[in-house]
């Protein structure tokens, strides 16, 4: 009986064995079947990629592109591949024979558009005056001829501080007591005109005196280089306030002859700041006939100002002194030219300047 007992212990456990491994290889297999969609969908997106697509370039753009380093530049690549070619062409002695007598020299790299744009520069002290562009290679001599912006320029000419010396001229006594003098003999020198004038215009029509009577009235003036602009008008004698200085001379014309020689003047480069307008029908045209007044460069904050006046029913422009102007102190007058889009700079340093012309 014991015997007997035993072997239904064994079939049991044996039995009880079966059935575990049978929930257990039923438990894999149910995990693999839930784990085979998430392993399907990782297969497919690792091996999904898009199809690129290229379009075919037209003979422009290709062309553009072969030839864009004559525009942009050559960078280190490009210089590292033409010196592999310039290499195999030392090798074919059949038609390059003629660069065995040349060498290989480094060139520098000239393509400057991966580099990082410059700060934005800061506008500078107007008060600085010694402000002198630094040389790269460390000497004048060896920087090679380059042109000096006009704005540079003009805060270390000889001849910039003319204004400021003469008017520390205007402050002494002398030259106040130069001043009133020459305002009173201005005075009478045109009263003594008027006076010949009235004597003899009655009985005869003489045309000495009926010649340009403005001629009698200008000042001592010379013109000599300008720390404005290129050539301007300085004063030779003092002048008083409010006192006629020249009068601005030239070809008078129609505003059609004015808006062609305009156009010309601008094409060959001379510019058109010598046209003045007298009224709406007449325009005086100083570029190649005119007297002294014609070198009168702008300021924005003038020693003078023009004035449109009728002597024996003819109109002119005058220059008038607008405050006393010193010995070798510049001729000045606000050119007022009209707002346009291409911007003229000024270079008159006045405190006030506006920066442009128009």
């Amino acid at each position: 009986p014991k015997a007997k007992y035993k072997r239904k212990q064994d079939k049991a456990a044996a039995a009880a064995a079966a059935t575990l491994q049978t929930f257990a290889a039923a438990a894999a297999t149910s995990s693999q079947q839930a784990l085979l969609p998430f392993a399907a969908g990782q297969q497919q997106l690792s091996t999904f990629r898009p199809v690129p697509k290229y379009h075919e370039r037209d003979i422009r753009t290709q062309m553009s592109i072969l030839y864009d380093f004559l525009t942009r530049g050559i960078d280190a690549e490009d210089v590292q591949y033409i010196r592999q070619s310039y290499e195999l062409l030392l090798g074919d002695d059949t038609n390059n024979y003629w660069l065995n007598a040349t060498h290989w020299v480094d060139h520098c790299t000239t393509d400057r558009s991966f580099l990082p744009p410059p700060p934005k520069k800061r506008k500078k002290d107007k008060e600085t005056v010694w402000d002198i562009k630094q040389h790269s290679t460390g000497s004048a001599r060896t920087q090679g001829f380059y042109k000096i912006d006009p704005r540079e320029k003009a805060k270390y000419k000889y001849h910039h501080l003319r204004g400021t010396a003469a008017e520390n001229h205007l402050k002494n006594i002398e030259t106040a007591k130069a001043v009133t003098k020459m305002q009173g003999l201005s005075r009478e020198a045109r009263s003594n005109q008027r006076r010949l004038l009235t004597a003899f215009g009655a009985s005869t029509e003489s045309e000495l005196l009926k010649f340009n009577q403005l001629k009698f009235r200008k000042k001592q003036l010379k013109f000599a280089k300008s720390a404005i602009h290129d050539w301007g008008l300085f004063a030779m004698e003092p002048i008083a306030a409010d006192e006629m200085v020249i009068e601005y001379v030239g070809q008078m014309v129609r505003p059609s002859v004015a808006d062609l020689r305009e156009t010309k003047y601008e094409a060959i480069g001379i510019g058109s700041s010598y046209l003045f307008r007298i009224d709406m029908e007449t325009i005086i045209d100083a570029t190649k006939c005119g007297n002294l007044a014609r070198f009168i460069n702008h300021s924005c904050n003038p020693n003078c100002y023009a004035k449109v006046i009728t002597i024996e029913s003819e109109k002119k422009i005058v220059i008038y002194s607008k405050q006393p102007i010193g010995v070798n102190e510049e001729i000045t007058y606000d050119y007022k030219f009209p707002l346009e889009d291409e911007k003229i700079p000024c270079l008159c340093g006045a405190p006030g300047c506006r920066g442009t012309l128009n």
